[in-house]
């Protein structure tokens, strides 16, 4: 009789295990679908508003294109008249826009562009463009007058203008 009493104290601990096995298992299962679920419903949201705002998003995110440069050569020589003598100035002058069609359209305009630039440059105060300040304001006008003539012709501005090399004597 003692060995009945063993055999079935066995049975029923191998069932108990069982059954904590099988229990153990459906708990994990669970838990590891709610974690999926919450992760999908956090990141992936409602579809049609995400729609929405991801071509509203796409809309207002501009992507900003290189940089592209163009000397306008030969320099610029100008002879200025200060207290009866002559003084020479030397302006190596390059352009940039991130439009590859900017540059061109400048490049189509350039002698316009350069007659009126040397006149800028002419009408000059000697004194004034000696100082940091004149140079950056006679590089504000170059940009001015080189954005006018080519909206004038019904083109894209250019983005800035860069004296590479300035010599007074």
């Amino acid at each position: 009789m003692a060995e009945e009493d063993k055999k079935e104290q066995g049975e029923e601990g191998e069932k108990k295990s069982g059954k904590k096995t099988i229990i153990i298992a459906i708990v994990a299962l669970v838990a590891i679908g709610a974690s999926v679920g919450v992760t999908l419903m956090l990141l992936g949201g409602d579809d049609s508003a995400e729609g929405e705002e991801g071509a509203e998003a796409a809309e207002q995110v501009e992507v900003k294109l290189p940089a592209v440069y163009m000397d306008l050569k030969p320099p610029f020589l100008i002879t200025l008249n200060v207290n009866g003598r002559q003084r020479y100035m030397q302006v190596h002058v390059s352009v940039s826009s991130r439009e590859q069609a900017s540059l061109d359209a400048v490049d189509h305009h350039l002698p316009l562009i350069k007659s009126r630039i040397n006149s800028l440059y002419s009408a000059q105060n000697f004194e004034e463009i000696q100082t940091e300040a004149g140079k950056e304001a006679l590089r504000e006008q170059s940009l001015t007058l080189i954005n006018e003539v080519l909206e004038a012709e019904g083109e894209s501005p250019i983005e800035n203008v860069f004296f590479t090399n300035f010599v007074l004597q």
